[in-house]
């Protein structure tokens, strides 16, 4: 009897360049998903698996900016754009989110803005950037920037949201996938298109995706507060999708924890990814959890 393929749906973080294809994306996911399963001793139980990352970033616009060098021909782009006034109070948002204690310990100063990095930010962000710098870690905002810069892109822009979750809903649709992983950023995507209702259905009005997995996800101060989910109100996914949130401690964009604290029926798993690059998708598909929700999704 044949088995039938398992179809996955990767959903990547924004910050890709030109050369992250649908194709080149799908293959390196699938080679870290592959590899993990033949260590796990789950590869029979899985069975035959394809994995499909649909790449965005031909719609997702190009900006001048160190923090974000996406598209054909970004490298070419001129240097860095100036952030405007509704940009900064996204930065300044976002930012006080992610370290709340940080903004008392703002310095105001003349010079206070004068010590961080090149570039056209401001110095109302510069000031914040540092105060956040002293109390998560030095150099935790120069890695967090670029991904504030381009969640604003997605967030505050509407047409380039609706293109990017209409890559992966094509994506969803064409493979029929049962299940999703979604990392970094990507997981604000996936989980604004579950809050909208953009994700293929079956016939009961169910998510076709019944299992879930997210990877170094921001949702726990970035997305609840701008704009994809209602502020005050627990995280959820719909019933009847199984949700794996896997957080590295040492990766700075999680913000070091996971999401069952603001999160309905999630499960939070911690996994270790070193401390240099602990934000690298390839370092969570390895993990055994992933092997493990695989195998699973198998027999929803």
């Amino acid at each position: 009897m044949s088995v039938n393929m398992l179809q996955i749906v990767g959903v990547h973080s924004i910050r890709q360049g030109s050369s992250a294809t649908t194709a080149e994306l799908s293959r390196k996911w699938q080679a870290s998903v592959d590899d993990a399963l033949a260590d796990s001793g789950h590869a029979a139980t899985a069975g035959p698996i394809r994995l499909t990352v649909p790449s965005y970033q031909g719609v997702y616009p190009k900006t001048a900016t160190r923090y974000m060098r996406l598209g054909p021909g970004s490298a070419d782009a001129a240097e860095d754009a100036p952030v405007g006034e509704e940009e900064e109070e996204f930065i300044l948002q976002a930012l006080a989110a992610y370290a709340p204690s940080a903004v008392a310990e703002e310095d105001d100063s003349p010079m206070g803005a004068q010590t961080l990095g090149e570039g056209r930010l401001t110095p109302r962000i510069l000031r914040r950037a540092r105060a956040v710098d002293r109390v998560a870690g030095r150099g935790v905002t120069d890695r967090l920037l670029w991904l504030v810069r381009e969640a604003h892109g997605y967030l505050r822009h509407e047409e380039t949201g609706a293109a990017v979750r209409a890559e992966v809903r094509a994506a969803l649709a064409a493979t029929g996938a049962r299940m999703v992983i979604a990392h970094s950023l990507g997981s604000v995507v996936f989980y604004d298109m579950l809050s909208r209702g953009e994700v293929p259905s079956r016939a009961d009005g169910s998510p076709a995706a019944v299992s879930l997995i997210t990877c170094g996800s921001p949702l726990s101060w970035l997305a609840v507060r701008n704009g994809v989910h209602t502020a005050g109100a627990p995280l959820s996914v719909p019933a009847g999708v199984e949700w794996t949130n896997l957080y590295a401690p040492y990766d700075p964009v999680n913000r070091r924890g996971g999401l069952s604290h603001l999160a309905v029926g999630v499960t939070d798993i911690e996994v270790d990814n070193g401390k240099l690059n602990a934000h690298d998708v390839h370092r969570y598909l390895d993990k055994p959890a992933v092997t493990e929700r695989v195998a699973k999704a198998r027999y929803f």
